[in-house]
């Protein structure tokens, strides 16, 4: 018993020495950001930006000066100022609509053919297992693709920015590296995005496929409901 207790202890220590060393062994990185757009004119940070830098777009679309819009936001990093600002100057918001829209329309197929599996049980739960996995997935795929190549239009860009950070152990500050980001800003209306997303997903689907009463649903919620988790990635 005394042997159980000694060998617990020792393994106890060994425990805490290796997380000891995990913890050392990460890198310590601090950041600082050294200029920005407003620098010369002194024009404070956009709330936009500050918010989407710590917690991502889907909080910025949350906020009340919003609430009808959808935020569509593109971002670049690099070392040269020119270089991130001409991206910004020409960066497209339809690639980024239909990066979010894969994303959202995708997890709501899933979760209506999970449902339906779970309903019906036997072989089409086998068959769908996995939500959009099995038989369903290439027509899926391609219903997706059908909505992420479609033309959406009513994008207007809103707002754009550009920060300058260096990031440095702040054991050594001689080391460091400086690079450039931008962020742009585009907004379009929930009302018009739905109806066109909704339209999108009517004609991606003919009418003697297994998907399509699902598709139908999908339309008819976006329509009245919007998009769910608009921004989420």
């Amino acid at each position: 018993m005394k042997i159980a207790k000694q060998a617990l202890a020792a393994l106890s220590v060994i425990v805490v020495l290796m997380a000891l060393i995990g913890c050392a062994s990460k890198p310590k990185v601090t950041i600082v950001e050294l200029e920005n757009k407003g620098s010369l004119t002194n024009v404070r940070t956009p709330d936009w930006v500050t918010t989407y830098v710590q917690y991502g777009v889907s909080r910025v679309q949350a906020q009340s000066a919003f609430r009808d819009r959808y935020c569509i936001i593109g971002e670049e990093t690099g070392v040269n100022l020119q270089f991130v600002t001409a991206w910004a100057d020409n960066f497209s918001a339809q690639q980024r609509i239909g990066a979010m829209i894969r994303t959202t329309i995708a997890s709501e197929y899933q979760a209506r053919v999970q449902g339906q599996a779970q309903s019906s049980g036997g072989a089409s739960s086998a068959r769908a297992e996995g939500g959009n996995s099995g038989a369903y997935s290439q027509e899926i795929e391609s219903i997706i693709n059908a909505l992420i190549t479609a033309s959406y239009s009513g994008a207007q860009r809103e707002s754009d920015w550009w920060s300058l950070r260096r990031r440095y152990d702040p054991d050594n500050k001689d080391v460091y590296s400086d690079q450039y980001t931008a962020y742009v800003l585009y907004t379009i209306p929930k009302a018009e995005m739905n109806r066109q997303i909704a339209m999108a997903l009517e004609t991606s689907v003919s009418s003697d496929s297994a998907l399509y009463q699902v598709t139908i649903d999908i339309a008819r919620q976006i329509m009245q409901n919007g998009v769910a988790n608009w921004g989420a990635e």
